[in-house]
Protein backbone atom coordinates (compact mmCIF):
# COMPACT_ATOMS: atom_id res chain seq x y z
CA UNK A 1 0.00 0.00 0.00
CA UNK A 2 1.55 3.41 -0.90
CA UNK A 3 1.98 5.79 2.45
CA UNK A 4 1.38 8.85 3.38
CA UNK A 5 4.74 10.75 2.07
CA UNK A 6 4.84 8.75 -1.53
CA UNK A 7 0.87 9.87 -2.04
CA UNK A 8 2.41 13.67 -1.07
CA UNK A 9 5.15 13.22 -3.66
CA UNK A 10 2.89 12.14 -6.17
CA UNK A 11 0.40 15.01 -5.48
CA UNK A 12 3.51 17.88 -5.74
CA UNK A 13 4.91 15.85 -8.89
CA UNK A 14 0.93 16.03 -10.44
CA UNK A 15 0.40 19.85 -10.03
CA UNK A 16 4.11 20.15 -11.90
CA UNK A 17 2.34 18.22 -14.58
CA UNK A 18 -0.41 19.70 -14.73
CA UNK A 19 0.68 23.09 -14.67
CA UNK A 20 0.52 24.26 -18.11
CA UNK A 21 -3.18 22.63 -18.48
CA UNK A 22 -4.16 24.21 -15.13
CA UNK A 23 -3.16 27.41 -16.13
CA UNK A 24 -5.70 27.17 -19.39
CA UNK A 25 -8.69 25.82 -17.44
CA UNK A 26 -8.61 27.86 -14.75
CA UNK A 27 -7.85 31.46 -17.33
CA UNK A 28 -10.35 29.85 -19.29
CA UNK A 29 -13.11 29.56 -17.01
CA UNK A 30 -13.86 25.87 -17.58
CA UNK A 31 -14.23 25.44 -13.84
CA UNK A 32 -17.94 25.58 -13.96
CA UNK A 33 -18.38 25.50 -10.02
CA UNK A 34 -15.69 28.18 -9.54
CA UNK A 35 -17.59 29.95 -12.13
CA UNK A 36 -20.89 29.52 -10.51
CA UNK A 37 -20.21 30.40 -7.31
CA UNK A 38 -16.66 28.78 -5.52
CA UNK A 39 -14.25 32.01 -6.86
CA UNK A 40 -16.67 34.82 -5.73
CA UNK A 41 -17.34 33.37 -2.32
CA UNK A 42 -13.49 32.99 -1.14
CA UNK A 43 -13.03 36.64 -2.39
CA UNK A 44 -16.33 37.92 -0.37
CA UNK A 45 -15.06 35.54 2.73
CA UNK A 46 -11.68 37.19 2.51
CA UNK A 47 -12.57 40.85 2.09
CA UNK A 48 -15.27 40.60 4.91
CA UNK A 49 -12.55 40.58 7.31
CA UNK A 50 -11.06 43.61 5.33
CA UNK A 51 -7.38 42.18 5.36
CA UNK A 52 -4.54 44.53 4.66
CA UNK A 53 -1.96 41.66 3.76
CA UNK A 54 -3.40 38.08 2.88
CA UNK A 55 -1.17 35.07 2.43
CA UNK A 56 -2.43 32.64 -0.28
CA UNK A 57 -0.93 29.31 0.77
CA UNK A 58 -0.99 27.17 -2.65
CA UNK A 59 -1.71 30.27 -4.84
CA UNK A 60 -1.02 27.81 -8.31
CA UNK A 61 -1.19 30.36 -11.36
CA UNK A 62 -1.82 33.49 -8.57
CA UNK A 63 -5.29 34.30 -9.92
CA UNK A 64 -6.56 34.89 -6.41
CA UNK A 65 -3.45 37.04 -5.79
CA UNK A 66 -4.55 39.27 -8.48
CA UNK A 67 -8.09 39.80 -7.48
CA UNK A 68 -7.29 40.69 -4.08
CA UNK A 69 -5.23 43.64 -4.75
CA UNK A 70 -7.48 44.63 -7.16
CA UNK A 71 -10.89 44.79 -5.40
CA UNK A 72 -10.05 44.10 -2.09
CA UNK A 73 -6.99 46.47 -2.07
CA UNK A 74 -4.96 44.83 0.59
CA UNK A 75 -1.60 43.71 -0.37
CA UNK A 76 -1.03 39.66 -0.91
CA UNK A 77 1.95 37.03 -1.29
CA UNK A 78 1.05 34.07 -2.93
CA UNK A 79 3.58 30.52 -2.32
CA UNK A 80 3.06 27.57 -4.08
CA UNK A 81 6.04 24.41 -4.19
CA UNK A 82 4.83 24.22 -8.13
CA UNK A 83 7.87 26.37 -9.84
CA UNK A 84 5.66 26.49 -12.85
CA UNK A 85 2.47 27.55 -11.40
CA UNK A 86 4.61 30.23 -9.68
CA UNK A 87 6.23 31.14 -13.16
CA UNK A 88 2.73 31.36 -15.15
CA UNK A 89 1.79 33.83 -12.30
CA UNK A 90 4.71 35.94 -12.30
CA UNK A 91 4.43 36.45 -15.79
CA UNK A 92 1.23 38.29 -15.77
CA UNK A 93 1.92 39.88 -12.83
CA UNK A 94 5.42 40.88 -12.50
CA UNK A 95 4.92 43.27 -9.63
CA UNK A 96 3.09 41.01 -7.67
CA UNK A 97 4.80 38.90 -4.94
CA UNK A 98 4.30 34.75 -5.63
CA UNK A 99 6.94 32.84 -3.93
CA UNK A 100 8.52 28.80 -4.67
CA UNK A 101 7.85 27.28 -1.79
CA UNK A 102 6.64 24.07 -0.95
CA UNK A 103 4.18 23.29 1.93
CA UNK A 104 6.75 21.26 3.61
CA UNK A 105 9.03 24.36 3.25
CA UNK A 106 6.73 26.54 4.75
CA UNK A 107 6.21 24.29 7.76
CA UNK A 108 9.96 23.77 8.26
CA UNK A 109 10.56 27.91 8.11
CA UNK A 110 7.51 30.01 8.06
CA UNK A 111 9.26 33.20 7.77
CA UNK A 112 9.83 32.49 4.36
CA UNK A 113 6.14 33.65 3.22
CA UNK A 114 6.42 36.54 5.34
CA UNK A 115 3.73 38.16 7.47
CA UNK A 116 2.40 38.97 9.99
CA UNK A 117 -0.71 38.76 7.69
CA UNK A 118 -4.72 39.68 8.56
CA UNK A 119 -6.07 36.29 6.43
CA UNK A 120 -4.30 33.00 5.52
CA UNK A 121 -5.97 31.12 2.88
CA UNK A 122 -6.01 28.22 1.56
CA UNK A 123 -8.47 27.39 -1.67
CA UNK A 124 -9.04 24.31 -3.08
CA UNK A 125 -4.73 24.12 -1.60
CA UNK A 126 -5.56 20.95 1.08
CA UNK A 127 -5.39 17.84 -0.37
CA UNK A 128 -2.84 15.92 2.05
CA UNK A 129 -3.47 13.56 4.18
CA UNK A 130 -1.87 15.29 7.07
CA UNK A 131 -2.46 18.77 7.07
CA UNK A 132 -2.84 19.90 11.12
CA UNK A 133 1.18 21.62 11.29
CA UNK A 134 0.16 23.14 7.79
CA UNK A 135 -2.69 24.77 9.21
CA UNK A 136 -1.19 25.18 12.88
CA UNK A 137 2.02 26.66 10.38
CA UNK A 138 -0.42 29.06 8.68
CA UNK A 139 -2.02 30.59 11.69
CA UNK A 140 1.80 31.30 13.08
CA UNK A 141 1.74 33.62 10.31
CA UNK A 142 -1.36 35.60 11.76
CA UNK A 143 -1.60 39.09 13.41
CA UNK A 144 -3.25 39.47 16.17
CA UNK A 145 -7.47 38.35 15.11
CA UNK A 146 -6.18 37.19 11.65
CA UNK A 147 -8.45 33.98 11.02
CA UNK A 148 -7.37 30.91 8.74
CA UNK A 149 -9.73 30.84 5.81
CA UNK A 150 -10.54 27.19 4.02
CA UNK A 151 -12.41 26.58 0.78
CA UNK A 152 -12.66 23.01 -0.22
CA UNK A 153 -14.94 20.47 -1.77
CA UNK A 154 -18.00 19.83 0.26
CA UNK A 155 -17.76 16.53 2.08
CA UNK A 156 -21.09 15.87 1.25
CA UNK A 157 -21.17 15.87 -2.62
CA UNK A 158 -17.10 14.63 -3.48
CA UNK A 159 -18.07 11.31 -1.57
CA UNK A 160 -19.34 9.80 -4.58
CA UNK A 161 -21.03 7.13 -2.62
CA UNK A 162 -18.07 6.64 0.11
CA UNK A 163 -18.50 8.72 3.22
CA UNK A 164 -15.07 7.81 4.59
CA UNK A 165 -11.53 9.44 5.18
CA UNK A 166 -9.23 8.01 2.35
CA UNK A 167 -7.30 9.00 -0.54
CA UNK A 168 -9.33 9.06 -3.95
CA UNK A 169 -7.99 9.60 -7.31
CA UNK A 170 -8.32 13.22 -9.45
CA UNK A 171 -8.67 12.76 -13.15
CA UNK A 172 -9.97 16.61 -14.61
CA UNK A 173 -12.43 14.69 -16.80
CA UNK A 174 -14.70 17.57 -15.48
CA UNK A 175 -12.76 19.99 -17.37
CA UNK A 176 -10.40 18.55 -19.24
CA UNK A 177 -10.87 19.29 -23.33
CA UNK A 178 -9.84 17.03 -26.33
CA UNK A 179 -6.54 15.88 -26.62
CA UNK A 180 -5.61 16.88 -23.47
CA UNK A 181 -3.70 14.65 -20.98
CA UNK A 182 -3.70 15.35 -16.91
CA UNK A 183 -1.65 13.43 -14.89
CA UNK A 184 -4.02 11.99 -12.42
CA UNK A 185 -3.84 13.40 -9.10
CA UNK A 186 -4.32 11.85 -5.31
CA UNK A 187 -5.94 13.84 -2.98
CA UNK A 188 -7.36 13.19 0.60
CA UNK A 189 -11.18 13.20 1.39
CA UNK A 190 -12.40 14.13 4.75
CA UNK A 191 -15.68 13.97 6.11
CA UNK A 192 -17.46 16.72 8.30
CA UNK A 193 -16.21 15.50 11.50
CA UNK A 194 -12.79 14.82 10.35
CA UNK A 195 -12.18 18.49 8.95
CA UNK A 196 -13.47 19.38 12.52
CA UNK A 197 -11.51 17.82 13.94
CA UNK A 198 -8.65 18.83 12.09
CA UNK A 199 -9.05 22.44 12.87
CA UNK A 200 -8.74 21.27 16.31
CA UNK A 201 -5.72 19.79 16.14
CA UNK A 202 -3.86 22.25 14.99
CA UNK A 203 -4.65 24.48 17.81
CA UNK A 204 -7.81 26.72 15.62
CA UNK A 205 -11.48 27.10 16.65
CA UNK A 206 -14.09 27.64 14.15
CA UNK A 207 -15.79 30.84 13.57
CA UNK A 208 -17.80 30.15 10.70
CA UNK A 209 -18.88 27.65 8.04
CA UNK A 210 -20.89 28.30 4.86
CA UNK A 211 -21.73 26.47 1.79
CA UNK A 212 -21.81 27.98 -1.72
CA UNK A 213 -23.88 26.68 -3.94
CA UNK A 214 -25.63 26.56 -6.96
CA UNK A 215 -29.24 27.82 -8.65
CA UNK A 216 -30.47 24.06 -7.34
CA UNK A 217 -29.66 24.33 -4.12
CA UNK A 218 -26.63 21.52 -4.72
CA UNK A 219 -23.67 22.40 -2.12
CA UNK A 220 -20.51 23.22 -4.29
CA UNK A 221 -17.84 23.70 -2.12
CA UNK A 222 -17.41 24.22 1.87
CA UNK A 223 -16.26 27.35 3.42
CA UNK A 224 -14.47 27.22 7.08
CA UNK A 225 -13.04 29.94 8.63
CA UNK A 226 -10.59 29.87 11.92
CA UNK A 227 -9.29 31.64 15.05
CA UNK A 228 -6.07 31.09 17.23
CA UNK A 229 -7.29 29.70 20.63
CA UNK A 230 -4.05 31.36 21.58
Amino acid sequence: MTDRTDHADELARSWEANAELWVRAVRGNRIASRAAATDAAILAAIAAHRPQRVLDIGCGEGWLVRRLVREAGCRAVGIDGSMALVEAARAVDPQGDYRTISFDAFVADADLAGGPFDVAVFNYALFDGTAADLLATAASRLAPGGVVIVQTLHPWTAAGGNYRDGWRIEDYAGFAEPGETWMPMPWYFRTLSSWMALIRDAGLALEDLSEPGSDRGEPLSMLLTAGRTA
